[in-house]
């Protein structure tokens, strides 16, 4: 049977982080945070199943709970017993599957650009697509323009030191990672009824120029979580990409407020 570990890149002393990438990433998308937390925090950073240094997919049916148990037993094997989880878009939904499995071992969350609710059917039928045309053309290159436009804001698009690393990001992935990931947020349940339970520090970063996710939708997830901190930033999907300083900044901030436990 294929080795289905996802590669984790494990950084740093201290507390521990999760940083989960958003799709189509990997988790070189968190570069500029590590560089700047790591002197304090132990950084872990899994791709994907089929993105950046991960293995392909299993052949199972695919489901983000799947890659969230595989990422616990990861942590396990690092003796990583409980951590701070920050998701971008994807990376939440994810966020929301260890919630569900593991909640106690989460001691705070930061959620940026992401939501609870499942998939509208056109959005499920547009992912669904998505994944049978890269496996068609056994290619990503396809999906790469069309990302750029849609997850970044005006302002970053025109910005060459965001764009050109964010389609070195995506052209690490492979169509059956694409195809995976994409199957499996279609797939996803609803987590709204998770949120009240949510007991650990939040923080909620929202875009105020996000095409993919309205900074409105940050909103509602930041009131249903109790004692939730909402941050909207000048940006569009990916807060981390788009305003690497500001976002580090806040989420310093928060770190420092609620800085976890040392494993």
């Amino acid at each position: 049977m294929a080795d289905s570990r996802p590669a984790i890149h494990d950084t740093g002393d201290g507390p521990a982080l999760l940083f989960l990438h958003a799709f189509p990433l990997d988790a070189s998308q968190w570069d500029h945070q590590v560089a700047a937390l790591s002197g304090d925090h132990r950084c872990l950073r899994p791709d994907m199943w089929g993105c950046g240094a991960s293995p392909p997919p299993p052949a199972d049916t695919p489901g983000l709970d799947n890659f969230a148990e595989r990422v616990l037993q990861a942590l396990d094997e690092r003796t990583v017993d409980s951590f701070t989880v920050v998701g971008s878009s994807m990376g939440g939904y994810i966020a929301f599957s260890l919630l569900r499995l593991a909640a106690h071992r989460v001691t705070a969350l930061a959620l940026c650009g992401t939501r609870a609710t499942p998939d509208s059917e056109s959005v499920r039928a547009d992912r669904l697509a998505l994944a049978e045309r890269v496996l068609d053309t056994r290619s990503v290159e396809g999906i790469v323009e069309a990302n750029v436009e849609r997850l970044l804001g005006p302002r970053a698009r025109a910005e060459v030191h965001v764009t050109d690393p964010l389609r070195a990001r995506i052209r690490r992935c492979s169509p059956a990672g694409v195809a995976y990931a994409a199957r499996a947020m279609a797939a996803r349940p609803d987590s709204t009824d998770l949120l009240p339970s949510i007991a650990v520090p939040t923080l909620v970063v929202a875009g105020r120029t996000d095409a993919v996710i309205p900074s409105d939708q940050g909103h509602a997830l930041a009131h249903a979580i109790r004692a939730a901190r909402l941050v909207e930033l000048d940006c569009g999907h990916l807060v981390n990409l788009e305003e690497p300083h500001a976002f580090t900044e806040v989420l310093g901030d928060f770190l420092r407020t609620h800085p976890g436990r040392s494993s």
